[in-house]
């Protein structure tokens, strides 16, 4: 079915692993619209003084450029002209909304009639928003900016041995000493989670090498007590990060973290037979923004 050609404006926001959802599902709508895919690199990032996040996805082969400063939302009124758009389309019929989002997604992809210009804002945290070009996904979601030399290192290594990628991610607040559990308040993995996983891995993998990558080495090297080989990919920093997406999708097994940094790195491995553990995203440490945001073949761990 044609429809009316639409323009489509994907905001992006937050850390990476965010950036790549949204662009994924923005991909997913623009192709079965036939529409014109723009990405918003600027707004979401032109207040973050908290955690300093910028848009990364220059370095992929993503198949959208950016969309030009009077189509984003700058400061110094931009936010307030953003927050009245979502507002009123809260209240308008679809075909009028300034502003689609997830609830939208299954009326959109069927056809349902848009505005010439619509923005796309939310988090889109499942594979099911764009499970229908996958393959197209992982291609588009390839880094094509050089890596550095440890990074190239480290891929060769990978390259070489059963490589495991575990990820351990800290939440703010949750720096707890060696012998104490997490805070209470802070949904963050103990790391008995991380014995379980290996425990489980192990049985499955002969002779792995573990690649452990984290935003907290020294927490976690205080507790790495496996007796397999491991290698700290500690280099890869801030605006560096999408250099570890790289190298995470080059291993063969996955033991990700409560983040969506490390589910993309298990997404995009194209290793048939790969086993990915992850923590369960609903219940105490609920973590992602719908409860199918971890796919089916993967193995869950209840925290």
């Amino acid at each position: 079915m044609a429809h009316p050609m639409t323009r489509i404006i994907a905001r992006l926001h937050d850390g990476l692993g965010n950036q790549l959802f949204i662009y994924a599902a923005a991909r997913a709508i623009a192709e079965a619209r036939g529409a014109e895919l723009l990405l918003d690199v600027y707004s979401g990032f032109a207040r973050d003084r908290k955690y300093g996040a910028t848009s990364q996805l220059n370095h992929f082969a993503v198949k959208a450029p950016a969309a030009p400063m009077r189509l984003s939302h700058p400061p110094p009124f931009g936010r307030h002209v953003r927050d009245l758009q979502i507002a009123l389309s809260k209240r308008l019929p679809l075909g009028r909304r300034f502003v689609i989002r997830e609830a939208d997604f299954d009326a959109v992809i069927a056809g349902a009639p848009l505005r010439s210009t619509v923005r796309l804002e939310g988090y889109w945290q499942s594979e099911r928003y764009f499970a229908g070009i996958a393959d197209k996904i992982r291609d588009e979601l390839q880094v094509i900016s050089p890596l550095s030399p440890r990074s190239r290192e480290i891929a060769d290594l990978i390259a070489g041995t059963e490589a495991v990628c575990i990820h351990v991610r800290q939440m703010h607040g949750a720096h707890h000493a060696f012998d104490q559990p997490p805070p209470s308040q802070i949904p963050q993995l103990p790391f008995s989670y991380y014995e379980e996983a290996v425990a489980r891995l192990v049985q499955r993998v002969p002779n792995p090498t573990f690649f452990c990558f984290s935003d907290n080495f020294p927490w976690i090297r205080e507790r790495w007590n496996f007796p397999f080989p491991v290698h700290f990919v500690d280099h890869n920093r801030g605006e560096r990060s999408y250099e570890d997406v790289a190298l995470m999708r080059r291993c063969r097994h996955f033991i990700i973290g409560n983040s969506t940094f490390s589910w993309w790195g298990a997404w995009l491995s194209d290793n048939p037979d790969k086993i990915v553990i992850a923590p369960d995203s609903r219940g105490r440490v609920r973590w992602g923004s719908e409860d199918n945001l971890l796919p089916g073949s993967w193995e869950i761990l209840k925290v």
